[in-house]
């Protein structure tokens, strides 16, 4: 595969996850995950940071396996969502997609650049959330399955009672 093919498969797969997030459909989200999979969004730090770019390695906003994973998805459809309830309605922008093979043959390493808007009940202003992933990619029975993400927010504050969605 070259190396344009790769970078348009790749970019499929997130367009495609981005897709299944903002229409709910969780469970199927859940099919794009590998049993392995690593999800974290640290909290960024600026207090001990001259350039801004620093990030806590042990706090963050989501830190998540697929078991937990699996159970967030399960409690979002249940009646105890209580903070999704109405759920928020979201629009994600993926963009800046850059491939690169990782030191595993199989695995890509691709990063992304990510805007979501959030709208909450009848909400004219949306929260927008925006940052860069990094993710790893690998082939899996024919098709790719996201392994890990770390999601780097621009922000320190999320400007939200608390991060119930995706990224």
């Amino acid at each position: 595969m070259t190396a344009d093919e790769l970078e348009r498969v790749c970019t499929r797969f997130l367009f495609h996850e981005a897709e299944l997030l903002d229409r709910q459909k969780f469970g199927e989200w859940l099919n794009l995950l590998s049993p392995e999979i690593e999800y974290k969004v640290p909290v960024r730090t600026t207090r001990n940071s001259s350039d801004g770019e620093g990030f806590s390695e042990t706090a963050f906003f989501l830190n998540e396996d697929h078991g937990s994973l699996k159970l967030r998805i399960a409690r979002l459809a249940s009646e105890y969502a209580w903070s999704e309830n109405p759920p928020t309605r979201t629009r994600r922008l993926v963009s800046n997609v850059r491939v690169a093979e990782s030191e595993r043959t199989a695995d890509h390493a691709v990063t992304s650049n990510l805007a979501v808007y959030c709208y909450r009940g009848d909400s004219a202003t949306p929260r927008l959330l925006t940052g860069e992933r990094q993710d790893l990619l690998r082939p899996e029975n024919g098709q790719l399955k996201l392994c890990r993400r770390l999601v780097l927010l621009d922000t320190t504050v999320l400007g939200m009672d608390s991060l119930s969605i995706l990224l």
